[in-house]
């Protein structure tokens, strides 16, 4: 499911209510962790946009991006953002702060499944931050659509959660270090950095186990579109 919502800034209750979230979760309305009026744009994750600073600011993916937090700050930074969410509301509050911060005009958004939703462009910089899909085909896919959105020489930036230290999260809910890496490595990326640490929960005061892998695509392979 895809649906496109450009630069419009929002009218009052603009938000609505939406099915299931990630496959495999058909259960769970992932609409109910989302406002949609831009109060729960949280703030930027630093380390995971901290590869887009050895960057030139050019066009940037953030799949799943929840209420914006990140997809906002590349875009403070000179970036032009697009910003994919399975949740209308998530979608909603990001394009809300989007324009209260004035930048809808380098914010683009659209409410899609990672897993499906298909880039029109290529992107120097993709950011997948806590919002794969349970282990499965849709997680394989979503992997495949970040790899597939970057253009030669792109960097992606992920960060999951890590199966082998959290003690929370169904089985497949969360990632190990050696399943993202050999994911991506064999989707053609050069994995730049991979490691596992202990980073802040965005918009929870407290800490938790996270992998975290930069990967890039090498300038000698073809693929994504222009």
């Amino acid at each position: 499911m895809t649906h496109d919502t450009g630069h419009a800034c929002p009218t009052h209750g603009s938000g609505q209510a939406h099915g299931p979230g990630a496959t495999g979760h058909l259960d769970f309305e992932w609409d109910d962790l989302y406002t949609g009026d831009g109060s729960d744009t949280a703030a930027p994750d630093l380390m995971l946009l901290a590869p887009a600073g050895d960057l030139p600011p050019g066009r940037a993916l953030d799949l799943g991006c929840g209420a914006g937090g990140n997809a906002l700050a590349l875009a403070e930074r000179g970036w032009r953002v697009t910003g994919v969410d399975l949740a209308p509301r998530a979608i909603a509050s990001t394009r809300a702060s989007a324009c209260a911060r004035g930048l809808d005009d380098r914010v683009e958004l659209a409410v899609a499944d990672s897993a499906t939703w298909q880039p029109e462009t290529s992107y120097d910089f993709a950011l997948s931050s806590y919002a794969l899909p349970p282990r499965g085909p849709a997680r394989t896919d979503t992997l495949a659509v970040l790899a597939a959105a970057l253009a030669p020489g792109g960097v992606l930036a992920l960060g999951e959660w890590d199966e082998e230290a959290c003690d929370w999260g169904a089985p497949g809910d969360l990632a190990t270090l050696a399943e993202l890496t050999e994911a991506l490595t064999a989707l053609g990326l050069d994995v730049v950095r991979a490691e596992r640490r202990v980073v802040p929960r965005i918009q929870h005061p407290s800490e938790d186990h996270a992998v975290i892998v930069i990967a890039r695509k090498p300038h000698d392979t073809l693929g994504g579109t222009d």
